[in-house]
């Protein structure tokens, strides 16, 4: 990794973990997110996931990440330099064992 994207990965961070920290308590049943790039195919491979706790409903889980992928956007673009395409943001479930 080149220091250039270190110093991008730095900011990336940055940025996602105010969001995080701050959507955890407006968005039922998100708990956190996490990004993964390759620097050689930067904008084609960025790729955020947010995680939503197991006990939410479907219904739930699509609203609130719907209302997320814009906060994601917005968070990134300053960064990045480009709006992140809605296709490259991803919801999940955590699941845990019992």
């Amino acid at each position: 990794m080149r220091k250039t994207d270190k110093k991008l990965e730095r900011e990336i961070i940055r940025e996602l973990t105010e969001m995080c920290e701050a959507a955890k308590f407006e968005h039922e049943g998100f708990i956190w997110l996490t990004h993964e790039v390759n620097y050689q195919r930067f904008s084609q491979s960025l790729k955020v996931t947010l995680v939503f706790n197991e006990s939410v409903s479907k219904d739930v889980l699509l609203a609130e990440f719907q209302a997320l992928i814009p906060k994601v956007q917005l968070a990134l673009e300053p960064v990045i330099g480009l709006l992140l395409p809605a296709a490259q943001i991803e919801a999940c479930r955590e699941h845990t064992l019992q």
